[in-house]
């Protein structure tokens, strides 16, 4: 049974092709690459909202996000040179966490390669415990992803 997705609720799209250093000895992308794809995903979606990404790694709203949790489903290999889409939206919100949604898909076949999820925390930068997403942020997310559900 084929899987089909609706892409229209996903605000972000970044499009990769596939590097030699990605791919295993079955020229293949290696399963963890994925998870940095991801990475790069959530760093466009908060690019694409306007914030400014500073020299120190971190965003111009001076929050600090680590990743809690990840997850990946492989459906279809990508190969050397590929060119991939990878489409990004936040699913859900909670007290002091997002969680992202990705599909990629292979840009010329239409194939769908993979669908994962993470997990970020906002974390107090001081004591690196989670404190909460201010309300300012969550309100920009819910303007700019129509779809996201608030889970507080």
């Amino acid at each position: 049974m084929k899987e089909t997705f609706d892409t229209s609720k996903f605000p972000v799209q970044i499009e990769i092709q596939v590097r030699s250093y990605e791919v295993d000895f079955q020229n293949v992308v290696n399963n963890a690459v994925y998870f940095n794809y991801f990475e790069l995903a959530r760093i466009d979606y908060r690019k694409k909202m306007g914030y400014k990404l500073n020299p120190n790694g971190t965003f111009s709203d001076g929050l600090l996000f680590f990743v809690a949790h990840n997850e990946c489903d492989y459906f279809s290999p990508a190969y050397l040179d590929n060119e991939l889409i990878i489409y990004t939206r936040i699913d859900y919100i909670k007290n002091s966490s997002l969680n992202f949604e990705h599909l990629i898909f292979n840009k010329s076949t239409q194939q769908f390669i993979a669908r994962g999820s993470g997990v970020i925390v906002n974390v107090d930068p001081l004591t690196l415990n989670p404190t909460p997403l201010p309300d300012s942020m969550i309100e920009e997310i819910k303007a700019f992803d129509k779809e996201v559900k608030i889970l507080r």
